[in-house]
This record gives structure tokens, sequence and C-alpha cells, in this order.
């Protein structure tokens, strides 16, 4: 992500050290399964000590290995290998392929995003509910269907539809967490051809995983609950932050994002003061639908696997990371500074009190005995 969007708490996630210390810790997993496989144990308690005393993650070594190999995995194995002192290293990704460490690391990375981004979805509410307890939410304000009056509400109506849309886009990342508890050390092509089906379950059992059927990879619809929930907040976010620039246009002045002290809207016309926030917002959500597209067109792959998918998903899944709270970060901003002009909404209300009540006629009407379409008529 570039430095403008980034959020520290994602870029520490996705940042190598810590994806090559995840791809060891499932590496280790492996190796204490294969020990703990009493009826075709591999490596013994003394090589498995070995290993876990000398193994460490060199990122330099990594990247020179990967010159040449031009295989981040591989590079991987085999500088692993060589951090210990005599032959125990050879046990390491046995019987395993790159994508049961790539996958699997790639599981437990998402889970770790999402926890960030229900932190930031928790402030965002916390912001919500205080203007929805504020003394100012019981403020009249004209509610528009199409772009028309349609009749009288309070801000408090349209801040409560705003965090009931936050609040189910909160509640589907957390089952969505919940529901990445996938995991595969099933081999070349799944078929736990040389690793064994109570190796994996073992192994992926010390991760807080299970196994899933699956071929070389894990097959990507798999992955797009993760990308489908972070959607979820970025569109509410969206719907919000669009809702406030539309309140803020000249002549509505209803509600309008805050404008620091100092602030520069315009370098030619000082009077400006441009939702910049909201508008910022709406734009990074465009860009995250492009990512949810392309999560989609990954879920289709050669047979058993080709790297079609690859590329693209070293940008999507640690970006729409960002994205989400980068935008709910921003969002959290907004809502907490959000200016209510109440005095300019009672005076929209009172110029199109005429057409406001017009429902109250209707009714009326019907009451005293007119059919429904004289009613109607007589109302317009």
């Amino acid at each position: 992500m570039i430095p403008r969007y980034k959020v520290q708490e994602i870029h520490d996630i996705w940042k190598s050290e810590n994806k090559l210390n995840t791809w060891l810790k499932v590496e280790l997993s492996h190796l204490e399964s294969l020990l703990a496989n009493k009826e075709n144990k591999t490596i013994t308690q003394e090589e498995l000590d070995i290993i876990k005393k000398n193994v460490k993650v060199d990122k330099d070594r990594w990247k020179e290995i990967e010159s040449i190999t031009n295989h981040d995995l591989q590079a991987f194995v085999q500088m692993l290998e060589e951090s210990i002192p005599d032959n125990s290293g050879r046990w390491i990704h046995y019987g395993l392929t790159s994508s049961d460490i790539i996958d699997t690391s790639l599981v437990l990375l998402c889970k770790q995003s999402l926890k960030v981004v229900v932190d930031y979805c928790a402030i965002a509410t916390y912001h919500i509910n205080n203007l929805i307890k504020s003394k100012r939410s019981k403020n009249q304000i004209l509610s528009r269907t199409h772009g028309k009056v349609a009749e009288v509400q309070t801000y408090c109506d349209v801040f409560r539809r705003w965090e009931h849309l936050i609040r189910r886009a909160f509640d589907d990342i957390i089952m969505t967490s919940s529901k990445l508890n996938f995991g595969k050390l099933s081999g070349p092509s799944g078929n736990n051809t040389i690793n064994s089906k109570a190796n994996e379950a073992y192994a992926l059992s010390q991760l807080g995983l299970i196994p899933t059927v699956s071929s070389q990879i894990i097959s990507r619809d798999m992955f797009l609950d993760y990308f489908y929930s972070m959607l979820k907040l970025v569109l509410a976010a969206e719907k919000i932050a669009y809702d406030i620039r539309i309140y803020s246009i000249d002549g509505i002045n209803e509600m309008s994002e805050p404008f620091r002290d100092g602030q520069k809207g315009s370098s030619s016309m000082p009077h400006k003061k441009n939702p910049i926030l909201t508008e910022n917002i709406c734009g990074l959500t465009r860009l995250y639908k492009s990512y949810f597209q392309t999560a989609i067109d990954n879920c289709l792959t050669l047979l058993e696997r080709d790297i079609s998918n690859s590329s693209s998903e070293r940008i999507i899944f640690k970006d729409a990371a960002h994205i989400c709270c980068h935008v709910i970060y921003k969002l959290s901003i907004v809502l907490e500074g959000l200016n209510i002009h109440e005095e300019k909404a009672q005076e929209n209300i009172d110029i199109n009190l005429e057409k406001v009540n017009s429902q109250e006629k209707l009714n009326k009407l019907i009451s005293e005995g007119k059919s429904r379409k004289d009613s109607h008529d007589l109302s317009s």
C-alpha cells in the first residue's frame, strides 16, 4: 500500500518478517505432527529438538536464495535448512508443497487482519452511538426519497440507520473470522500422497485450524468471505460518506464533515470548504470493489491449479485490509467532528412544509369517507 493510505497495524501483519515467521510456525507444526504419528513416525525427538533450538529466519539470506531460485517458498525452506547444524533439517517441508505453507499461512494472516478491522469498526460505532445519544440528534430534518422531500424525521433516525449499516458489517466480520478455520497440508495435488491425513489434522489443530478438501491450493472461493465481509463495511462507509456529501451541498447545508483551522478547500476560491474526507472514502471504495471483483476472478484456476491468481493476491489480500481500515478511520474522524446544522434543517422543513404534510391530508380525507384516489388527487 502506498504510504498515504497505509495502516501500520495491517502493514505489520503482512510485512515480510511476520509472513516468514508465520510460514515457520506452520512448518514447525508439521514437524510436530511427524513425531506425533506413532504408526508412521519419521522424525525423532532428538532431531525435532535440534531443529527447534537452531532454526531461524534470515530475511536477507532468504532474498539472496530467492534471487537464484525465483521461488520464494523453496528459498525459504533452503534458508531454514541452512540454519540447522546437522542433517536434521532435511525433515523440514517433508511431504508438503509450497501452497500447503502459503495458503495455510494466508488464512492465519487474514484472521489477524480481521481482528484489526474489528477494532477500527468498534471506534466508528462508538462515534455513531455518541451522535445518537446527543441532544442535537432530536432535532428535525427532512427525509428525501428519489432526491425529493418526503416527510419530516429526526437526525437520530438518520444516525440509527448508519449505525445499523456498520453493525451488520461488524457482525459479518466477526462471523467470517470464525469461519476462517481451514488449512491444508495435503501435498502437491491435495491427495495426502506422502503426508497422511492424520499428520495433516494434527498439525493444523496446533494452529487452530481444520483440514479442508483441496487441490494443490485451497479453493479461492473459500477466501471470498474475507473480502466480502470487509466489502460490506466499506460499502457502509461509502453510504454514510455519500449521505454526508449530499447533506453538505450548498442549498441543503444540513450536515457537513469537520473542517480544520487552517485547512484550505481550494487554491483559487478561498470560500470553499470541500468535503475531502467523505470524497476520499467514496474514491477508495471504488478501488476496493475492483479488488473484490479480482478475488471473484481468482476462483477460476486450471484443474488442480495454476498461478494466475498469485500475482494479484500479493496485492489484494493486504491492500484490501489497508483500504478497509483507512476508510473506517477516516469515517470515524468525520463522525466524531460531524457538523449538525439544525437551523438550516428547520429552514428547509419550513420551506417544504406544505409538501411534507400531504400524507396527513391524504389520510384525513380517507378517514372522512373519500376514496383513496380522490383523496390522493386532492392532496397532491
